[in-house]
């Protein structure tokens, strides 16, 4: 799949365009359509981003010399040796874009192809380059032909179109981005063949038409020609999320949920024929966690002279919610940072979620996955306590005691190591009406499950109890702790003691607060309030002052950057582009954070649910400097 993209990327220049004469996705793709990526006008578009404080950041003079060196590995390592390969030259479809770009995932059902479930396409128009579009594709049959490989042609509605075959020596993610050696020769004794890539494109007037698939082609062409084929706009629930959420967007993401869940759910799995490993089977997982109630989800951006915003949807109508997303809902209730949140946090966000409404049903979602592993949890409420107390109900202590209330704050590390980056100073509160009957209950369920461990230490800090708790560790690994404690309505829990310490001493000072410090209901406007039940904020501008000094200081390793070994070890994709971004990157050529940190400002976000699902909207006031 990844080289099928690639392919179809590399035969468009990497650029997409389109014009308002071609019909719009709503009218040009199938009702059944999966999956539609589209910018409607490609100039505004880009000019959205090119225009968004980052694209200023990547323009900026003080950049060019990490800018210029990274390019020219790009075009040395991935360009050049794409282009010889293909036959392309990337800068003769640099100036194509001139309007509408779409990208889909459409349904079809091939001979050839049995396992194809979906085809990608892309729809892409050249405006008024038109003529050099048909010039640039004449080019590619030649150069594809004049080096001997393998090429083909068809017509589909009467249209000519060329497929590109290319074999696995042609176009190859691993030539992007390479494994490592050692990685290598494990995988040449196991390795299957690698089948050969096709691509099918062809002109009509100024549009350009590429696909893995003929089918999706015609089904395409069926919409443009007037055929009986339905659009996809007749969709409901692409008219239930057209207007309201994408129609006047610069770029937007749409996608039938329910269309790709029942494709992939109806797939058979080797666990399917196994009653005892239901916990394993698909349809199970899916129905469990309530993908089965999701219809569609979409993404959106717009902008305005008072910053960028951004809004995301999951369509998931009330009466039919289930799993997480009925656990995740939050009461609308004010969600404001409280007066103890400081002024200087990088990160925050509070949510108000009736915890113990969620625990029962999050119990109910674990039972179906996997009963046995609720029987578990039972047992160990039923016993913890125990020991000290024959009629304690560790279970009633809890959940008596558990509020609707969650918040977390997060500072700047200002430490000198990545592993301090990843792990800044955060602290977590749990909002209850007796926090420190909650505290004790925790201290009881902790020291039940980590026997041998180290178990629950405690002390008294300003005439508060602060529980420690050690956790073991995978051998040759140190082991971890974490604090809490009950103060204030809330039980604050935390593995950096110092901010834990200075949430227990905030009642008593006179220390800033964020709301005092930010116009966060000005911003929050923008995200429909701060009473949404659900609201955060993030300040780029203190958490990318330590990257930036430590990157110019250091340079990171994967491991740095994908966690540890292990973590990283597993993600064999992330990890090859991660390794050659950094070959490609020469940090110590960034400038001082204070020569570009006012492109860095901060953003809110504040999530909703309604009779119609979720709605996550982001919003980036525009940094004062560039107003």
């Amino acid at each position: 799949m990844i080289k099928k993209i690639l392919l179809a990327l590399a035969i468009v220049g990497f650029c997409v365009a389109g014009r308002a004469a071609v019909l719009p996705a709503e009218k040009i793709l199938p009702k059944d359509t999966a999956l539609v990526i589209t910018a409607p006008d490609w100039p505004k578009a880009w000019a959205f981003f090119a225009n968004s404080s980052y694209g200023h950041l990547w323009q900026d003079p003080a950049m060019r010399p990490y800018k210029e060196k990274f390019l020219e590995k790009f075009r040395k390592e991935a360009i050049e040796p794409l282009q010889q390969s293909l036959g392309i030259r990337f800068s003769d479809y640099t100036n194509l874009a001139q309007g509408e770009a779409i990208f889909a995932l459409v349904p079809v059902a091939e001979k050839e192809n049995p396992d194809q479930r979906f085809a990608k396409i892309l729809i892409i128009d050249s405006k008024d380059q038109a003529s050099q579009l048909k010039t640039n594709l004449a080019s590619i049959n030649k150069k594809w032909i004049d080096a001997g490989k393998a090429i083909k042609t068809q017509k589909i509605r009467e249209v000519e179109f060329t497929t590109l075959i290319a074999s696995p020596s042609d176009i190859s993610f691993d030539k992007l981005f390479p494994k490592p050696k050692s990685e290598q020769a494990d995988d040449s004794s196991s390795k299957q063949p690698e089948k050969n890539t096709e691509i099918t494109f062809g002109q009509i007037d100024s549009v350009l038409f590429v696909s893995d698939s003929a089918a999706a082609i015609e089904k395409v062409l069926a919409l443009q020609q007037g055929g009986l084929l339905a659009p996809l706009g007749d969709d409901p629930s692409f008219q239930a999320d057209f207007e309201p959420r994408l129609h006047g967007s610069p770029f937007y993401c749409w996608i039938n949920v329910k269309s790709l869940v029942d494709a992939y759910s109806a797939m058979p799995t080797s666990s399917d024929d196994d009653s005892s490993s239901s916990f394993f089977k698909l349809s199970t997982l899916i129905n469990a966690v309530g993908l089965g109630s999701v219809t569609s989800a979409c993404l959106s951006y717009q902008d305005s002279p008072e910053g960028a915003g951004a809004q995301f949807f999951i369509g998931a109508p009330e009466s039919k919610r289930s799993g997480l997303l009925k656990i995740l809902t939050p009461e609308t209730k004010d969600a404001n940072p409280p007066p103890f949140v400081p002024a200087d946090v990088s990160k925050f966000w509070r949510w108000r979620v009736n915890i113990p409404r969620s625990w029962a049903l999050l119990e109910a979602m674990l039972n179906k996955l996997n009963p046995q592993a609720n029987r578990v949890l039972d047992y160990v409420f039923q016993n913890a306590g125990k020991d000290k107390d024959e009629h304690y109900n560790l279970k009633s202590e809890l959940l008596s005691n558990l509020g609707d209330d969650v918040i977390c704050y997060e500072k700047p590390s200002h430490g000198g190591s990545f592993a301090t980056l990843r792990s800044p100073p955060s602290i977590y509160l749990i909002g209850s009406p007796n926090s420190s009957k909650l505290a004790s209950a925790l201290s009881v369920a902790f020291s039940a499950l980590g026997q041998g461990s180290g178990g629950v230490k405690d002390r008294e800090f300003l005439g508060r109890t602060i529980h420690t708790v050690t956790m073991g560790a995978p051998d040759g690994q140190a082991s971890s702790s974490f604090n809490f404690s009950g103060s204030g309505g809330y039980v604050a829990v935390s593995s950096d003691v110092g901010i834990l310490e200075e949430y227990l001493r905030s009642s008593g000072g006179d220390a800033k607060s964020l709301m005092d410090a930010q116009s966060l209901g000005d911003a929050g406007q923008h995200v429909g309030g701060l009473s949404t039940g659900w609201f955060g904020y993030d300040n780029q501008a203190q958490s990318m002052r330590a990257s930036f000094d430590l990157l110019r200081k250091q340079r990171p390793t994967v491991t740095d950057i994908l966690g540890t070994p292990a973590i990283a070890g597993n993600l064999n994709v992330p990890e090859q582009i991660v390794t050659k971004l950094l070959d490609w990157s020469d940090f110590s050529l960034l400038p001082p954070f204070d020569g570009v940190s006012k492109y860095f400002y901060y953003s809110v976000y504040a999530g909703r649910f309604s009779q119609e699902g979720f709605t996550l909207k982001i919003f980036a006031p525009t940094p004062p400097a560039l107003r």
